[in-house]
């Protein structure tokens, strides 16, 4: 893709990052094929191929607006487009960049920064997320079908083995699946207790820093990805042989934290180890 980034953008220091991703994307549009979102709607904007565009038009000076802002929120950041571009175009990080860059130029409603204040606040806190979703099924039989369906059943909790074993990984809780699907964590201890492993788990539950990564809460995300490498460093430094993650999106996070901390010469290191 031809490029002429604006020269305010050419100035920053992630304008040669963003020039080199968007001359990989081609147009083909495969990125499409695997984009919820388009799938959805079958909106060009509402596809990697466009959101691209968007961004692109962005950096090249066009200036900021509600309508980009909206589908670029609208992105879910899967990275399944990653799969499947020939060219290896990597839109994650041009997409962290993009909306960081519009949003400061296009600062988004007081009642939106509260909302998404509260929604990460709210996600974050595990008791009181599982405690919301314990309301929900009480009352889910006054609730409309739509709000109703959405509730996961309770199911009896699957006891997990004891036994201990020479080799250990980690593995982590999380915030959300904690409370959405507890057994989900619980069935994989009991694969790998079958393989002779040991599943060690931080009882404190910590965000990996995936919802504020998600909603442009870029520096709360960088802390709570410091604080769940400090409480896994003693572990990784006695010799667990690695981390396993249930959560897809939680995966995507930790093993992008080499890339989050490159300029941070303290946890730069540790953040490599760990993705």
């Amino acid at each position: 893709m031809q490029t002429n980034l604006s020269e305010s953008f050419s100035q920053e220091p992630s304008a040669e990052i963003v020039e080199g991703i968007l001359r990989r994307c081609v147009h083909c549009g495969f990125c499409n094929a695997t984009c919820p979102t388009y799938q959805l709607t079958g909106d060009e904007l509402d596809g990697p191929r466009g959101r691209i565009y968007q961004m692109k038009q962005f950096f090249e000076g066009s200036p900021a607006n509600a309508e980009m802002l909206k589908h670029l929120d609208r992105c879910l950041s899967c990275r399944s487009c990653e799969t499947t571009c020939p060219s290896g175009v990597d839109y994650s990080h041009l997409f962290e960049i993009g909306r960081a860059a519009i949003e400061a130029e296009l600062p988004r409603p007081a009642i939106d920064r509260i909302k998404r204040w509260l929604l990460t606040r709210f996600i974050n806190s595990g008791w009181l997320f599982g405690l919301i979703l314990q309301c929900g099924r009480l009352v889910s039989a006054l609730l409309p079908a739509s709000l109703s369906n959405a509730i996961p059943v309770r199911r009896t909790s699957v006891t997990r083995p004891t036994s201990q074993h020479a080799r250990r990984v980690l593995i982590l809780s999380g915030c959300v699946q904690s409370a959405l699907s507890p057994n989900t964590n619980a069935a994989a201890v009991a694969v790998l207790d079958r393989f002779g492993i040991t599943a060690v788990e931080i009882e404190a539950r910590h965000c990996c820093g995936a919802v504020g990564l998600h909603t442009s809460q870029v520096e709360q995300g960088r802390q709570q990805a410091r604080k769940l490498i400090d409480l896994w460093w003693p572990h990784i430094e006695s010799g667990v042989e690695a981390i396993v993650i249930t959560a897809t999106g939680c995966g995507l996070t930790v093993s992008d934290y080499q890339a989050l901390f490159l300029d941070d010469p303290e946890y730069c290191f540790k953040a490599k180890k760990v993705s």
